[in-house]
């Protein structure tokens, strides 16, 4: 589970210069470095968009609300979709005295604080910042979904290939070899290859975020 006292995401790298209307975009491969890869908002990775030409720098405080152009802790690696749906989208004053704000990830912990995730992949607010950020965000779009469903899939296959293959393994164990441990042993090769190929899927899947019954 997720420390609630500490940022999503920590800042590392040291930003580089940044001057003028467009000085920002310097920043982009430290970015991508501090975030992982990842859309700051939605988690997916840059290899399940197709690389980093689906991604973009987004301003968290929009220009237009008089967020700073050039600095790093406004700057925030994101996918372009989540991008084009933020756009200029700012909390009014009245909203955010209501508590209704965007979560900022490298400043507090979102992910079971904010909102969870249920069983079928849908982000459930918890506090008004989480339903502001989840509903602006539309972060239970479907494409977003699905790709949280088919990780949970991809995980229980995981654990199931896991489990599978440590009963095997001790079953060889105590067996003679014969043909019967022989089929065994290559069943063992052919799950230590689905694992590895899962794990790595799994690597670049969108984070899992704390359910309900988590938290």
């Amino acid at each position: 589970m997720n420390d609630r006292k500490s940022p999503r995401i920590y800042r590392r790298e040291t930003p580089p210069v940044m001057r003028g209307r467009i000085g920002y975009r310097n920043a982009e491969p430290y970015l991508r470095r501090d975030f992982d890869y990842r859309c700051a908002y939605c988690g997916v990775h840059e290899q399940l968009k197709g690389g980093p030409q689906a991604f973009c720098i987004d301003h968290f405080k929009p220009r237009s609300k008089g967020g700073a152009v050039n600095d790093y802790n406004n700057l925030y690696w994101v996918c372009i979709p989540c991008n084009m749906i933020k756009h200029d989208k700012w909390p009014t004053n009245e909203q955010r005295r209501r508590g209704y704000r965007f979560a900022d990830p490298c400043r507090e912990q979102d992910y079971g604080v904010h909102f969870v995730e249920s069983d079928e992949g849908i982000l459930r607010p918890l506090t008004p910042c989480g339903e502001y950020h989840v509903s602006m965000l539309r972060l239970n779009r479907a494409w977003l979904q699905q790709h949280r469903q088919e990780r949970i899939r991809r995980w229980m296959r995981f654990r199931e290939a896991s489990q599978l293959q440590d009963e095997l393994k001790r079953v060889v164990q105590t067996r003679p070899v014969n043909a019967e441990t022989q089929m065994m042993h290559r069943l063992l090769s052919f799950l230590s290859e689905e694992i590895e190929a899962l794990q790595s899927e799994l690597t670049v899947a969108i984070p899992w975020i704390p359910t309900e019954n988590d938290i």
